[in-house]
């Protein structure tokens, strides 16, 4: 099932983000990282190139900001 946040309720997008958080916390603080101007657009490019496997083991490694 495709998320659409164009369509989603509050919520529905914080629990979204609760899920994650406790899911997968790494991924979580690099968004928050993101939100907070902590990370460039040019990171998020950057990490959106790599492939799969890259992109995992790059959140596995990240560290707060």
């Amino acid at each position: 099932m495709v998320m659409d946040l164009n369509n989603m309720t509050q919520q529905e997008f914080d629990e979204l983000l609760a899920e994650v958080k406790e899911n997968t916390p790494n991924l979580f603080q690099f968004i928050k990282d993101f939100v907070d101007k902590k990370v460039t657009h040019e990171e998020v490019s950057v990490y959106l190139s790599m492939t799969s496997d890259q992109r995992q083991n790059y959140i596995d490694n990240y560290q707060a900001r």
